[in-house]
C-alpha cells in the first residue's frame, strides 16, 4: 500500500509546488467604491417626541382591529409566503456550496450471475479445462472518496456567493413584510375614510331632503319661488350621485383588504364594523440618513448584491487556474460470496488529478468581464438604491408635516362652517337670509368635511410612508462589505 502511494504522494506534491508559484486569482484587487455621503441628521425630522421606530410600529396608531388586520396579514399573505420560499431556497443553495468544500463519499454494491456461451471458440476452449464452470457469480462492495483541493478559492468563493444571496433573499422577506403592513394600514385607513365620507354623504342627503320638503312647502303656500323648489332639488340629485361612487370605492377597498390578508373577498365588510380614521403618528427618529444602509430592506439587499457578485468574480477568475483533485477507493470482489469478506478479496486505489484550461475559446475569459460588469452594475445600483431611500425618507417626513397641518386647518374650518350652517338655517326659517344663502353655507360645509375627511386620511398614510421610509424598525446584520474591502474587479 505504502509503494502504491509513493508516486501519488510526489504528484500531488509537484502540483502544490507549481500552484503555490502560480499568480493569486485576488492580487492588488481595487477598491471599493465608498457608499454614498450622506448627512449626519434628517433635514424633515420631526419635533419632539414621537413613536417608536421598532417592529410592530403600526401598533403606535393605538387601533386593536388594524393590529388584528396586520397581524393577520403577516401570517397569511402570499406575497410574504413567497418571499419565504426564496429565502429557504438560498438557504438551500448555501448548503450546497458549502457542502462542495468538504469531500464526497459514496458506498456501492454489487451483485451478478453470468451463464457463458460453450458455442463461440473462446467459451468452447475454456469448457475444455478441468472444473471449467459455465455459471459464474461475482460479488463486490466498495467505497470511494474524492476531494477537490480549493487552492485559488473558486469553491469558497461559490460558498461566500451563496450566503451573500441568502443575504438578498432575507432582506426580500423582511421587504415583503413591511410593504404588507404598510399596505394593510393604508387600505384600512382608506376603508374608514370611504366609511366616513359615505355616512357624511347619507347625512349630506337627510338634510338636502328635509330643506327640500320644507322648500315645497314654503313654494305651495307662496312664500316662496318656484326656482327655490328646483335648486333645492337639483342640490338633493347632486348628493345623491356622490353615493353610488363611494359605495363602489368601499368595496373595492375591502376586497383588496381580504386580499391582502390572503382570503377571499367578503370577510372585511362583517369584520371591520364602524370606526374612526387613524389618527396620524410621528415616528422618533434617533439616527440620521446614514442608518437607511442597514435599516431599508431594499438598501440591505442592494449591498448583499454586490457582496454575492463580487464573490462570483472572484469564482471567474479562479476558474482560469488549475484545479487538483484527490480520490481514492477501497473495496471487496469475489466470485463467491464466503470469500467476499477475506483479505484476499481486498482491492484499493489512489490518485490525484490536475487539470487546467488551456483553451476555451475564450469562454473563461468573457465569463471574468461579464462578472465584472455584474459587479460594476450592483454597485450602481447599491449607490442608487441607498440614495433614492434617503430622498424617500427626506419626502415622507415632510410630507407627514404638511399633511398633519393641512388635516388641522381643514378639521378647524368644518367646524367652524358647522356653526355657521347652524346659524344660517335659523335665519332661514325666521325669514332672514334666501334659500341660495342658506344652501352656499350647507354645500361649504359639506365639501369642508369631506376634504378634512381626505385630509386626515392622507396624514394618517404619510405616517405610514415615513415609517416605511425609514425601514419600519428592522435592523439588518452587519454588512457583508466590510468599510474599506475591496470587490475584484470594481474600479472608483
Amino acid at each position: 500500500m505504502r509503494l502504491m502511494l509513493q508516486p501519488i504522494l510526489s504528484g500531488v506534491a509537484a502540483t502544490l509546488s507549481v500552484v503555490a508559484n502560480a499568480p493569486s486569482a485576488h492580487a492588488a484587487p481595487p477598491a471599493l467604491p465608498a457608499a454614498p455621503v450622506l448627512a449626519q441628521t434628517f433635514r424633515n425630522a420631526p419635533s419632539g417626541a414621537g413613536a417608536a421606530l421598532a417592529d410592530g410600529w403600526w401598533r403606535s396608531f393605538g387601533d386593536p382591529v388594524l393590529d388584528r388586520l396586520v397581524e393577520t396579514a403577516l401570517a397569511d399573505n402570499f406575497a410574504i409566503e413567497i418571499a419565504a420560499a426564496r429565502l429557504e431556497q438560498a438557504a438551500a443553495g448555501v448548503k450546497a456550496a458549502n457542502g462542495a468544500l468538504l469531500p464526497a463519499a459514496n458506498l456501492g454494491g454489487s451483485a451478478a450471475v453470468q451463464q457463458l456461451s460453450i458455442e463461440d471458440v473462446q467459451g468452447r476452449a475454456f469448457s475444455r479445462f478441468p472444473g471449467f464452470q459455465r455459471t459464474v457469480e461475482q460479488y463486490g462492495l466498495n467505497g470511494a472518496a474524492s476531494w477537490e483541493i480549493d487552492l485559488f478559492g473558486r469553491l469558497s468563493a461559490g460558498a461566500r456567493a451563496a450566503r451573500a444571496e441568502a443575504g438578498v433573499a432575507e432582506a426580500g422577506v423582511a421587504g415583503a413584510r413591511l410593504t404588507v403592513a404598510a399596505e394593510v394600514v393604508n387600505s384600512y385607513v382608506a376603508v374608514r375614510t370611504l366609511q366616513g365620507r359615505l355616512a357624511a354623504a347619507q347625512g349630506r342627503l337627510q338634510a338636502l331632503e328635509g330643506i327640500d320638503r320644507l322648500v315645497r312647502q314654503r313654494t305651495a303656500r307662496g312664500v316662496a319661488a318656484t326656482f327655490e323648489a328646483d335648486l333645492s332639488g337639483a342640490q338633493w340629485a347632486g348628493a345623491a350621485s356622490a353615493v353610488p361612487a363611494l359605495q363602489a370605492g368601499l368595496e373595492a377597498e375591502l376586497n383588496r383588504l381580504d386580499v391582502l390578508l390572503g382570503r377571499a373577498p367578503g370577510a372585511a365588510a362583517a369584520e371591520l364594523g364602524a370606526g374612526p380614521i387613524p389618527r396620524p403618528i410621528t415616528p422618533a427618529l434617533v439616527d440620521g440618513p446614514a442608518s437607511l444602509l442597514a435599516r431599508r430592506p431594499d438598501v440591505v439587499a442592494a449591498e448583499r448584491l454586490v457582496a454575492a457578485s463580487d464573490a462570483r468574480v472572484a469564482a471567474a477568475i479562479a476558474a482560469r487556474y488549475p484545479r487538483l483533485t484527490i480520490s481514492g477507493f477501497a473495496g471487496l470482489l469475489a466470485t463467491g460470496m464466503s470469500n467476499l469478506l477475506t483479505g484476499g478479496a481486498l482491492q484499493t486505489g489512489a490518485s490525484a488529478g490536475v487539470t487546467a484550461p488551456l483553451f476555451a475559446g475564450g469562454r473563461l475569459r468573457a465569463q471574468q468581464s461579464a462578472s465584472e460588469a455584474q459587479l460594476r452594475e450592483a454597485v450602481a445600483n447599491w449607490r442608487q438604491t441607498a440614495l433614492g431611500a434617503v430622498a424617500e425618507a427626506e419626502s415622507a417626513l415632510r410630507a407627514l408635516a404638511e399633511r398633519s397641518a393641512q388635516a388641522d386647518a381643514l378639521g378647524s374650518a368644518a367646524g367652524q362652517l358647522a356653526a355657521a350652517q347652524d346659524r344660517t338655517q335659523g335665519a332661514y326659517k325666521a325669514g332672514a337670509v334666501s334659500l341660495i344663502d342658506a344652501l352656499a353655507v350647507e354645500r361649504q360645509r359639506l365639501d369642508a368635511e369631506d376634504q378634512a375627511l381626505v385630509a386626515r386620511a392622507g396624514a394618517a398614510q404619510a405616517a405610514v410612508a415615513a415609517f416605511r421610509a425609514l425601514g419600519g424598525g428592522w435592523q439588518a446584520d452587519a454588512p457583508q462589505l466590510a468599510a474599506g474591502a475591496a470587490p475584484t474587479g470594481v474600479s472608483r
